[in-house]
């Protein structure tokens, strides 16, 4: 088949850098007449826009090979061959070979971590991974997904930078049967979702931060970017704070999850509410550079956060402002995201699409029997 779209391409008089090789113009045909029905050459040529020589070598080939046969008009249908390979993959289903990821800010040790948890699962199936850094960017994160889908890909892991602005790019590589699991954070429209029990870290950092300030004072949120995680974290540390009228949020900033803008989100808390009693980061790159600013004016509020990385344990065994954390398991999740995929590529979908890990609060009083990631 491959020397008769050779011979019939070159007299053509086809440019050699503009041929399409034979095998991706058979397929090109097989999915012509599986989504419109019986064609003959002439059909097949005016749909394709393929020279009509190189379409009956091509035809031919898949005759010969039970692919495609003709019916008495002479019009190409396709052939039993087909319906044998169904029958087959049906009792040998296809393995997870290729994976694409791709996550927020690769600086970030939570989505490093992350990445390490998808590649340990993926090396344990046997499959590769390639992952890939957005830079916090969704057009860039949209572009990422429909390059994993051209290169075929068997699923698509994302940690997605918008749970709902990716949703067309999600879209897009469902319906051209690429599976996406969303990690993390949701994202509309994927196949699975595996996070944290985001609302019972915030609940849980929450009660925590109410105990130590005894039920009064002014709180302010360093908030992070519009996705799901984020989002479950403030409802779960509002609905904690709820229980404690002596409490109130008094301000409440977005920041872009990294150390620098907690630092400089800090700086103006600190300017705008010098009564402030304590501040929750949503996150611990941000709670950083809180505590960074915080140490620098010489300002001791208690911090609380989420993700228990190793940077928030490190301050947390300290007399410093940093006081507790609500762990993650970034490992873990990758992991749960890869088997997921295995499972939806073999064609045994798990019976719940959505799973969420617990949290674990770390304080100065449990800290040694913490271990931390990153």
């Amino acid at each position: 088949m491959a020397e008769a779209g050779g011979r019939t391409a070159s007299h053509s008089g086809e440019d050699e850098s503009s041929r399409v090789p034979a095998v991706d113009r058979a397929i090109t045909v097989l999915y012509e007449i599986a989504d419109h029905g019986p064609a003959s050459l002439a059909d097949l040529t005016r749909r394709l826009a393929l020279p009509k020589s190189s379409l009956l070598g091509i035809c031919q080939s898949l005759v010969e090979e039970r692919l495609l046969a003709q019916d008495l008009g002479g019009r190409y249908v396709l052939g039993l061959g087909l319906a044998e390979l169904a029958a087959a993959q049906l009792q040998h289903p296809p393995g997870l070979s290729r994976l694409g990821m791709s996550v927020p800010n690769g600086t970030n040790p939570f989505y490093a971590v992350e990445i390490e948890g998808v590649r340990r699962a993926a090396a344990e199936l046997g499959a590769e991974v390639t992952a890939v850094d957005a830079g916090q960017d969704v057009d860039e994160q949209a572009r990422q997904l429909g390059r994993f889908v051209r290169d075929r890909v068997d699923a698509i892991v994302l940690d997605a930078v918008h749970s709902t602005a990716i949703a067309a790019a999600v879209a897009e590589a469902e319906a051209a049967g690429v599976p996406v699991i969303a990690v993390n954070v949701g994202a509309e429209g994927a196949s699975a979702t595996v996070t944290t029990d985001n609302v019972q870290a915030g609940q849980m950092i929450g009660r925590y931060l109410a105990t130590v300030l005894d039920g009064k004072g002014e709180v302010a949120i360093v908030d992070g970017q519009p996705v799901t995680a984020v989002a479950d974290r403030i409802v779960g540390f509002m609905a904690a704070l709820r229980d404690f009228p002596g409490l109130r949020v008094v301000a409440r900033h977005r920041g872009d999850h990294s150390p620098q803008s907690g630092e400089r989100i800090a700086r103006r808390l600190l300017d705008r509410h010098p009564g402030l009693s304590a501040i929750f980061a949503i996150n611990d790159p941000m709670a950083m550079g809180v505590v960074t600013a915080l140490v620098d004016l010489g300002v001791s509020i208690p911090v609380v956060s989420v993700d228990g990385a190793a940077i928030a344990v490190s301050s947390i065994g300290t007399d410093g402002p940093w006081w507790a954390t609500a762990a993650q398991d970034p490992a873990g999740l990758g992991g749960l995201a890869v088997r997921f995929a295995a499972r939806l590529r073999s064609g045994d979908p798990p019976h719940s699409r959505r799973r969420m890990l617990p949290t674990r609060l770390i304080t100065r009083e449990n800290i040694a029997d913490y271990e931390p990631w990153g």
